[in-house]
C-alpha cells in the first residue's frame, strides 16, 4: 500500500458517511529528509488532514523541530474538529504511518506495526505543497505559539 493508497481509501470511507462527521485524526508519520522538504511533507499532510475535516483551519500551534527530529503541530478548526500531526525523523517501517480517524459514529485506524517489516517507505505524494500552508507551518515552528490563520 503507498500513501496515495492510504489517503484515498480514508477519502473514500468518509465519502461513505460510514464514520459519520470527521471531528479528530492524528497522522504521525516517520522519515528522513532536510528541513524544506520535512516542512513541505507536513503541509501536504496538513492539507489532507484539513480536506478530510472538511473545516477551515483556524490555527496551528507547533512544538519541536527538524534538528531534534521530531515535530508536532495541533491543528484547529473552525468547526471544532481537531488534529494532531506528527514527524519523527527516524527510518520507517512500511509506509511509516499511524493514523486514526474518529468521527461522531465511528473510527478509522492504520497502524505502521501492521506493515511487513521488508517493506519499503515510500511516501509517493510528491503533490507541491500549498504555499501559504507551508508558510503558516514554518511560522507556527518559528514561534512554538498558536499561530491564527492568515
Amino acid at each position: 500500500m503507498t500513501v496515495a493508497d492510504l489517503h484515498r481509501t480514508v477519502q473514500t470511507t468518509l465519502a461513505g458517511k460510514r464514520l459519520g462527521t470527521p471531528v479528530f485524526v492524528r497522522y504521525l508519520f516517520h522519515g528522513a529528509g532536510k528541513a524544506p522538504e520535512i516542512v513541505a511533507r507536513l503541509a501536504r499532510v496538513v492539507g489532507k488532514v484539513r480536506e478530510w475535516l472538511g473545516q477551515p483551519l483556524e490555527r496551528i500551534h507547533a512544538q519541536g523541530n527538524v534538528a531534534g527530529r521530531h515535530i508536532a503541530l495541533t491543528l484547529e478548526c473552525r468547526g471544532g474538529a481537531t488534529a494532531l500531526v506528527t514527524w519523527i525523523g527516524t527510518t520507517p517501517r512500511g509506509p511509516g504511518i499511524d493514523l486514526t480517524v474518529l468521527g461522531n459514529h465511528g473510527a478509522l485506524y492504520h497502524d505502521l506495526g501492521d506493515a511487513n517489516l521488508w517493506e519499503s517507505a515510500t511516501f509517493d505524494d510528491q503533490q507541491p505543497a500549498d504555499q501559504a500552508l507551508t508558510a503558516w507551518i514554518e511560522r507556527a515552528l518559528r514561534t512554538a505559539r498558536p499561530e491564527s490563520a492568515p
